[in-house]
């Protein structure tokens, strides 16, 4: 049996312990409401963009085709008909660090997933926050190229980051001719719960929202296709800067959540080893006063 001052000592290490979580679960509800109020900014903008893009679709695929190559490389955003079939993207974006409940497992079991669907592609790979990237790089799997990695950018999110990531995306799918690019991130749903995204986001077709058909013909200065140019860059960073926000919110959430059950576990244990001290406690006092007792009758005896 545990001596009382075993127990007592295992309380204050848990009290501490729950103390610790306590005060992490406090600093995540503090910057939480500023990250849901910077992707509450961010979406509106994001989402403009894709309709204005998406709304050039069809003079962007009318463009004439240079001679001797099949599409421009615009119509390549959205058609893709010159992509290596055998190479493609993935962008996984996790936390930086642990305590989050499941938030980053279940992100990496779906890029696992993706992973082993894909193992006779190229994988061109771009790894957000530290747990991804320390789990893709212990993979050393062949097929499995890591072409950029972000870390330690959580909880303070900036426009730059998006830029960073949004360039090295557009430059990786033109120059390496990919098939396609798949994003996996943990969406920001309510306090209490996310939801896992996996989403194709180049070429834009399948990214697209729903499209307003219009009969007006509109002129472009300088031209369509110097415009799209300008566009596309600034659509594909703001939405990554829309994505890395959700994703900013999302692991918030999920620490404050975890945090908050894993204090509750500590209250309960601590309850627990309260009756257990009480209880040896007593038993001690009583097997004492037996001791008395039986001195004292052998005394009188």
């Amino acid at each position: 049996m545990e001596s009382l001052r075993d127990i007592r000592q295992n309380i204050k290490a848990i009290k501490s312990t729950q103390q610790i979580m306590q005060t992490m679960k406090m600093i995540s509800n503090a910057r939480i409401r500023k990250a849901q109020d910077a992707m509450a900014a961010a979406r509106p903008f994001a989402i403009q963009m894709l309709k204005m893009v998406s709304d050039l679709e069809p003079q962007v695929l009318a463009l004439p085709q240079p001679e001797g190559a099949p599409e421009t490389w615009a119509s390549r955003l959205f058609v893709n008909r010159t992509a290596d079939e055998n190479k493609i993207g993935l962008i996984v974006i996790t936390g930086d660090k642990g305590l989050t409940g499941s938030f980053n497992a279940v992100i990496l079991r779906a890029a696992m997933r993706f992973i082993k669907e894909h193992q006779t592609q190229e994988i061109f790979v771009f790894a957000i926050g530290k747990k991804g990237r320390d789990f893709l790089a212990r993979l050393k799997m062949p097929n499995l190229h890591i072409v950029y990695e972000s870390v330690g950018i959580f909880p303070k999110v900036s426009y730059a980051h998006a830029e960073l990531l949004g360039e090295a995306v557009l430059k990786t799918f033109i120059q390496e001719k990919l098939k396609d690019l798949t994003l996996i991130y943990n969406d920001f749903k309510s306090l209490a719960s996310q939801n896992l995204v996996e989403q194709t986001i180049l070429p834009f077709e399948p990214f697209s929202v729903s499209k307003k058909t219009s009969a007006q013909e509109f002129e472009f200065e300088p031209g369509l296709l110097e415009i799209f140019k300008l566009m596309v860059p600034r659509l594909v960073k703001a939405n990554m800067y829309r994505v890395l926000l959700e994703s900013q919110a999302a692991n918030l959430a999920a620490t404050t959540s975890a945090m908050d059950a894993a204090s509750k576990n500590a209250g309960e244990i601590v309850s627990a080893l309260g009756l257990k001290l009480n209880k040896v406690r007593q038993a001690g006092i009583t097997n004492e006063i037996l001791d008395i007792v039986n001195g004292a009758e052998a005394l009188n005896n």
